[in-house]
Formats: structure tokens, C-alpha cells, sequence
């Protein structure tokens, strides 16, 4: 598989997840407000091809880029470009306009040149600039329209905005991209999470990564560290609690069958997961999520 296929879009599915993208009805993007009701639900890492765009209009949003935490605030934003992998929590009660632009539609309006020659670096928690107001009046904008009535000439006002929306970035937080460096990275947690998902269910270390990349043991770690943000550990388990998750949607089985199935072996282990990440038990888990 070639990078050019990536790009394209022909890659499979895979933990950490890759979250396709589907298009708002009758628009070439996907726009809707995020309200956070369940403050313990994590949204696991995942990347996917299209570029995100977070706009907090009230609340608060924690955001995880790799190994870097960012705390969204009232009239705060960020643009997570495509591959980038990462993982949201809401703090309190909030509303986020989230924005999700196909590398296709992108590719279009800027003749090729993005992630190829550019990407987005528009972060309002790490610098603020005299741009930013016009970005956030535009996303209060898009808001406005989206809680009126749908009609061809709303669609049409909601498109004006985002295209301004991308020439804005485009303008003034464009950022040369290092399409090599990212070719390797895509390559490596590809690969990296295919062989997770397939053994997750078995007793696997760092070890048997290392053996399956003929990499030393130090340098995969600090390679996964590199490219993903966290550890090996962390990053098993997270998958494992994946698992598990969709188990419990899926299936009428034990929270002790579920265990042994996802690779926690005992569902002390499945316990002591779950509370690490959702401060809760599975049980807790499911009734709040059902």
C-alpha cells in the first residue's frame, strides 16, 4: 500500500480507531454541536483522513494530541489535521461545534497543496493572535445556522462560512507539513495497531512488538511514545477496554466472560481498567451509557 492510497482513503480499519467520516446530508462536509451530558465518557484515541476543527462555545473540552493536553475553554479552538491521533473528555457541561472536512473536499479547494505543501496549526490555547475573533465570529455564525431552519439557502450560507473558515486558516495559520516524516509514522502505527488488534487477546509485552518490527525493545517504546503519545501499556489497554466496550453493546455475555475475552484475564483486571480510565466500574460504565 502506497502513501498515495492513504491519501485516498483506501486504508483499512483498525485500533486505535479510525473514525470514517461521513458527510452532513447535502453538504461535501460533516458539522454538528457537540453537548456533553455523561462528564466521564472518554473518546478514545482514534485518527481518520479528515481534518477537525473544535470550537468550544461553552463548558469545557480536554483535548489529547499525542502527549500534549490542551483544556478548551468558552470561545476556544483547535484543528487536528488528518492522521493525527487523539482523544477528547469533557470536563463539565459544555457545547462544541465540531467541524469534519474531507481530505478530498480540502484537496479541491486548495488545488492539492494541503497536507501536501501545508497543514493547519490553529490552536487558540497556545497563542492567541488578532485572527482568532474573526475565526470564532465565523463559528458563532455557523451555530446561528445550524439551530435555524434547514433549507437550501441555509446549506448554502453554512458552505460560504466554512469555505471562509478554511481561507482563514489557510491565511493565517498555514504550516509547512513533512509529508516523509508523516509517510513513516502513518506506516508505523498502522502496522503498529494491526498487530494489537489481532492479539490483544493474548498475553502480549513490548517484547513481542519488538520482535514483530526486528526492533529493539527500548527503541519501539520510545518509538510508540513518539508517534502515539503514550505507552505500550496504556495503549494495550485502551484497546482491550475497546473491546471490551463493544462486548457489552454487542453481546449478552459476563463482565467476567468479556475479561477473559479481552485479554484482562480477570475482571479485577477489567475493573481496575475501566476505573482508570472513567473513574468508574463496568457496571457504572453500562448503566450510563445504555
Amino acid at each position: 500500500m502506497t502513501f498515495q492510497h492513504i491519501l485516498r482513503g483506501e486504508v483499512p480499519m483498525s485500533y486505535i480507531q479510525h473514525e470514517k467520516i461521513s458527510n452532513s446530508k447535502k453538504l461535501p462536509f460533516k458539522v454538528f454541536n457537540f453537548h456533553a451530558h455523561n462528564l466521564n465518557r472518554v473518546i478514545p484515541m482514534h485518527w481518520h483522513q479528515s481534518t477537525e476543527l473544535l470550537y468550544c462555545a461553552h463548558g469545557k473540552l480536554e483535548v489529547k494530541l499525542k502527549n500534549h493536553n490542551f483544556l478548551l475553554c468558552k470561545n476556544d479552538f483547535i484543528a487536528i489535521n488528518p492522521y493525527q491521533i487523539h482523544s477528547t473528555k469533557s470536563l463539565q457541561k459544555n457545547s462544541v461545534l465540531c467541524i469534519q472536512l474531507p481530505l478530498p473536499f480540502l484537496n479541491e479547494l486548495t488545488n492539492n497543496t494541503f497536507l501536501y505543501k501545508y497543514i493547519f496549526a490553529a490552536n487558540s490555547c497556545t497563542e492567541s493572535n488578532a485572527i482568532n475573533q474573526e475565526l470564532i465570529s465565523t463559528f458563532k455564525d455557523i451555530i446561528n445556522l445550524r439551530n435555524s431552519d434547514s433549507s437550501l439557502v441555509t446549506n448554502l450560507k453554512v458552505t460560504t462560512n466554512v469555505i471562509n473558515v478554511v481561507r482563514i486558516l489557510t491565511e493565517y495559520y498555514a504550516k509547512e507539513s513533512n509529508i516523509d516524516q508523516q509517510e513513516s509514522n502513518i506506516y508505523f502505527v498502522e502496522e503498529l495497531t494491526s498487530f494489537i488488534s489481532q492479539n490483544f487477546d493474548k498475553d502480549i509485552q513490548i517484547h513481542d512488538v519488538s520482535q514483530h518490527f526486528a526492533y529493539s525493545e527500548g527503541y519501539t517504546s520510545r518509538l510508540i511514545k513518539k508517534s502515539l503519545g503514550t505507552s505500550f501499556s496504556e495503549l494495550l489497554r485502551l484497546v482491550r477496554i475497546n473491546k471490551a466496550i463493544d462486548l457489552m453493546n454487542s453481546s449478552p455475555k459476563s463482565w467476567v466472560e468479556i475479561a477473559e475475552l479481552t485479554g484482562f484475564k480477570t475482571y479485577r483486571n477489567l475493573y481496575n481498567a475501566f476505573y482508570s480510565v472513567y473513574q468508574m466500574s463496568p457496571n457504572e460504565f453500562k448503566n450510563q451509557n445504555q
